[in-house]
């Protein structure tokens, strides 16, 4: 045999077996990406009947709300807790006194106080007769959050008032939850 036919022989004996190597190589990857594609729609699909399945008090609220407007106004993006009955106030003070106090009765509901993010009175016991706060503003809206530390029976119940402007009266929340309303200071 001369050496020219011998290498068409090595060149014929490899080229099957390479060619079906590329094939099941291809075939591979074509399999695995339709693996990948299908785990993918498979997850997307139980996080979207997941979101069904929570109910809505336990969705996020997002809201936009304009902190401190001023000429160049900044946005920021916060969770809004729930309000439990309780509307914003205007203001043209620096600062306001809040009244809280047990609409109900005195049977040992203890709240936090916080605006815009700083405690100004932990854990207040709630009593018929109030306590007053007096607490600074900030130019623009002002985030005040009242935090039901502990319920004495029946849900916490609380009457606020900013700076005489009228007795706002919450419905019962829960132990661990946050009241809250805006002071906006013009």
């Amino acid at each position: 045999m001369n050496p020219q036919s011998q290498k068409q022989q090595i060149k014929s004996r490899r080229s099957p077996s390479r060619t079906t190597d590329s094939s099941s190589g291809l075939a591979k990857l074509i399999l695995g990406s339709v693996g990948v594609v299908a785990v993918l729609l498979v997850v997307q699909s139980a996080l979207g009947s997941l979101s069904t399945l929570l109910p809505s008090s336990r969705k996020l609220n997002l809201k936009q709300v304009e902190l401190n407007p001023t000429a160049t106004s900044q946005k920021a993006t916060q969770t809004e807790a729930p309000r439990y009955g309780l509307d914003d106030k205007t203001v043209n003070q620096e600062q306001v006194a809040i009244f809280l106090r047990d609409n109900g009765a005195e049977d040992g509901d203890y709240v936090t106080l916080s605006v815009n993010g700083k405690v100004y009175a932990p854990n207040v016991f709630l009593r018929n007769a109030g306590t007053s706060v007096l607490v600074p503003l900030n130019p623009g809206a002002n985030l005040v959050q009242i935090h039901g530390d502990r319920d004495g029976g029946g849900g916490v119940t609380l009457a606020a008032d900013v700076s005489n402007q009228g007795n706002m009266t919450s419905s019962a929340f829960p132990e661990g939850a946050t009241a809250m309303f805006y002071i906006l200071r013009r």
